[in-house]
């Protein structure tokens, strides 16, 4: 498969990914991890390992100023996709459709979450494609695991610090949504949830060497 062929193909899945991670996100799921007890993590962190090992694969073929603008616009995406869920919301439901309050808080999510969602992806996927460069270039393009798992797992961090900081202590705590959550409680959503999402970055190599050996490797 030419480069160029793969341009439409990693954009795509990062776009799709990051939008459809925010959609499962609704859901959460309960993880057990061994020593640390059961842990509520979204549902959607499957799709963003899937989005973070697509722009890991944008940089690898098409260089970080590319994917840097990709990521700025899957952040618009995500806020449109977001504006127009609120508008079916918003909109009457057909006298004989019964499940407008389970679309609601379905898909309704509050303005805490959805703004610390924005903000994070915007943090970390820009982090991500500096990291992934970054370690590119000082490895001479060498020892590929090193450059897919460090800036995933960093970036990866950045995202939960940020997201689970400002989704459930600092926007709340400002009258945007829910009840704020400080102290230990915090820490240990923050660590939770980044060892499940640390899991998936050392499991992302995988698909990382397989479709690197199956492009045709950048000039």
């Amino acid at each position: 498969m030419e480069t160029e062929d793969t341009r439409a193909i990693f954009t795509a899945v990062f776009a799709g990914s990051i939008v459809l991670a925010n959609v499962l996100a609704a859901k959460l799921t309960w993880i057990e991890l061994p020593g640390l007890g059961g842990v509520a993590v979204p549902a959607g962190f499957v799709a963003f390992g899937v989005a973070y090992l697509a722009s890991d694969l944008l940089v690898e073929y098409h260089v970080k100023e590319y994917a840097a603008t990709v990521v700025n616009g899957t952040v618009v995406t995500l806020v449109i996709a977001y504006a127009l869920v609120f508008l079916a919301i918003w909109m009457p439901s057909a006298p004989f459709y019964g499940g407008q309050e389970a679309f609601v808080s379905t898909l309704g999510g509050s303005a805490s979450i959805i703004l610390a969602s924005v903000v994070a992806l915007a943090a970390a996927q820009h982090l991500d494609v500096r990291l992934f460069a970054n370690l590119k270039s000082r490895t001479g393009g060498q020892h590929r695991w090193i450059r897919n798992c460090g800036s995933t797992a960093i970036s990866q961090g950045v995202d939960t610090v940020v997201f689970i900081t400002l989704g459930f202590a600092i926007f709340p705590a400002l009258g945007l949504g829910g009840d704020p959550t400080w102290g230990w409680a915090l820490v240990s959503i923050v660590a939770g949830q980044y060892i499940v999402k640390l899991f998936v970055a050392l499991i992302d190599t995988l698909p990382f060497y397989a479709v690197t050996e199956f492009v045709e490797r950048p000039a």
